[in-house]
């Protein structure tokens, strides 16, 4: 059955009154006097913390796009500082006051002990999942794990280690996972849902450990085997349940029906848990995701392997113009971006992709197949979304192998094969070739199974790609010198023609000034002399070669380490507490 989660009545009124982010709550609205007197309570209360998930469906900021205009922009250059950052904020540790303020007074329920406990884990697998969120940020963060009062004297603590807030953060999950239910219904937290969140959490922690080793300021004393090995024995406990599978299907849809509301996610054996929507009830804005001004990048698009199983070496790839790209690759490629003859589902038309904006790859991953009464405006999609998927779970397992130097073939078959069969692709081997453009993306893996890691990281990139996940993903890899590249997009040949519909007549004449225009030019086509201001794109050759944007030219910034694998806590918020102290050179 579905259900819309929606912040309950009782979570508006809580934070009705709410100026300081631990301020007491309104005494004469919620209380424990006149609240939690049975399990029905309990659950009424807990619905507001579903409202807090969500599913990012693109990758922004990170090397999978063209022209990042926002905040990493400004990073980069120097533009963020602690006196205009705004992160820190109310809103965040309200809801988080919210989670304690719970599980300080869920005992006095009357009910069965099993069934408060399970409450409990939903609180607490939220108070983890919103502490991840502030250590991938900041690293130290204070620990709170009670309600205080504005008179309290911890609401001004300084920072607890990071060692402490992990620590703790995995106590949170690991209970979740002991109290949490068994529960069919995918829109609801289980017990696969917490086991999912502390291997994805483990994996990120402990390869942070491993890339950051030796940076000031990083508060740490476990070994990052400590984390990975519990990645491991998270993950295979999911893997050993017996609840779920790939999706299967045929090759050159199954991947794509799990995004494009297509496939019931409800009856999916992939889905561990997902983000129920409904028409006129509760939407979300994935229908534009081929409208952004961020396109996907060379970058991204070079890294899909050939059906075979086989790299393209990256002679080949420097002039593959956009109609030849797909041929032969990975059919995840077509289900994952637009290509040429492909036939937007709400227009029915073969769409031709507006190159100045996005370099020429599109994203078509989580565009709605089937047309939608609202799929035209902002936020009117009403296809449900996959929040955790079992093939997360096996790339974790088997990243985790990796970088503990315990990778058997039977690891690569249980788990990255059976993605790649899932869609024909051929076989990963131990000891695979090295894929030098791999190399190159990843220079600090010092790993004896560093091959295996590429390759990992590779079907990693490839499998996820617009759920969210590689922003983190650069980050825990301490690759953020990656941003420092300007992003391209489709080649451009000596010609200057560009065929973006696949139907052998050109659709853009593009250079740098135009003086190769072909005299037999055909009519209708779109010309781009880059030189002109009104054009945010030019060729990396003048008239040939990739697109790229103006706004990368020149100064396109630096990526300070580590410094910028943080956020530094706002100035105003240290005023208001000295004992927050900035780290890793943000004072």
């Amino acid at each position: 059955m579905k259900k819309i989660y929606l912040i309950v009545l009782l979570g508006y009124l809580m934070f009705a009154c709410n100026d300081d982010f631990l301020d007491r709550y309104p005494q004469t609205e919620i209380t424990e006097a006149n609240f939690f007197n049975n399990v029905t309570d309990l659950r009424t209360y807990t619905f507001q913390f579903y409202d807090y998930l969500y599913l990012s469906t693109r990758d922004i900021p990170s090397d999978n796009t063209t022209l990042e205009k926002g905040s990493m922009r400004d990073l980069l250059l120097g533009n963020i500082t602690a006196d205009n950052y705004t992160g820190w904020s109310k809103n965040t540790w309200s809801r988080l006051r919210s989670i304690n303020y719970f599980l300080k007074y869920y005992s006095k329920a009357e009910g069965e002990e099993s069934e408060k406990n399970k409450f409990a884990a939903v609180a607490r697998f939220f108070r983890a999942r919103d502490y991840i969120g502030k250590v991938q940020t900041y690293s130290d963060v204070p620990w709170y794990s009670s309600t205080l009062e504005t008179t309290d004297e911890t609401l001004y603590k300084p920072r607890d280690t990071r060692e402490l807030v992990v620590d703790s953060i995995i106590a949170d999950l690991e209970y979740a996972t002991m109290h949490l239910k068994d529960d069919d219904d995918k829109t609801m937290l289980s017990k696969w849902a917490a086991y999912f969140k502390l291997a994805r959490f483990c994996l990120y922690e402990g390869t942070y450990r491993i890339y950051h080793k030796g940076e000031n300021d990083l508060h740490v004393t476990k070994a990052p085997e400590y984390f990975l090995t519990k990645a491991v024995e998270a993950a295979n406990a999911i893997m050993k349940s017996g609840k779920f599978a790939i999706q299967m299907g045929d090759v050159n849809e199954v991947y794509g029906d799990l995004f494009n509301g297509v496939t019931d996610l409800q009856s999916s054996p992939e889905v561990i848990m997902y983000l129920d929507y409904e028409d006129d009830k509760r939407q979300h804005g994935a229908e534009l995701v081929l409208d952004f001004e961020n396109g996907v990048s060379r970058s991204f698009a070079d890294s899909y392997l050939k059906t075979d199983g086989s790299f393209l070496p990256s002679s080949e790839l420097d002039t593959l113009q956009v109609t030849d790209v797909y041929t032969d690759r990975d059919p995840r490629m077509k289900q994952t971006l637009f290509y040429p003859g492909w036939i937007h589902p709400n227009t029915e038309l073969v769409y031709k992709l507006p190159i100045v904006k996005t370099g020429g790859y599109g994203q078509i991953k989580f565009l709605p197949k089937e047309k939608g009464k609202n799929y035209d405006e902002w936020l009117g999609c009403y296809t449900d979304l996959p929040l955790y998927r079992y093939a997360e779970v096996l790339l974790i397992y088997a990243e985790a192998k990796a970088e503990l130097g315990q990778l058997t073939q039977d690891d690569i078959d249980k788990t990255i094969n059976v993605l790649r069969d899932r869609v024909g692709v051929g076989h990963m081997m131990m000891n695979p070739a090295v894929d030098p453009t791999q190399e190159a993306l990843y220079p600090n893996v010092t790993s004896a199974q560093k091959a295996e890691i590429l390759e990992i990281r590779r079907e990693r990139r490839i499998e996820l790609y617009g759920e969210g996940r590689r922003y983190n993903d650069m980050m825990r890899w301490k690759v953020g010198k990656l941003f420092e590249k300007a992003q391209q997009g489709i080649y451009v040949p000596p010609t200057g023609l560009v065929d973006m519909t696949g139907d052998g007549v050109a659709d853009y004449f593009i250079s740098d000034d135009g003086s190769n225009q072909p005299s037999d030019m055909p009519e209708g086509i779109i010309s781009l002399i880059t030189e002109n201001e009104d054009i945010p794109i030019y060729l990396e050759n003048g008239k040939s070669g990739h697109v790229m944007f103006k706004l990368e030219q020149g100064n396109f910034g630096t990526f300070v380490e580590p410094k910028y694998y943080y956020r530094p806590i706002p100035t105003s918020e240290v005023l208001l507490n000295p004992n927050l102290t900035q780290l890793f050179g943000w004072d």
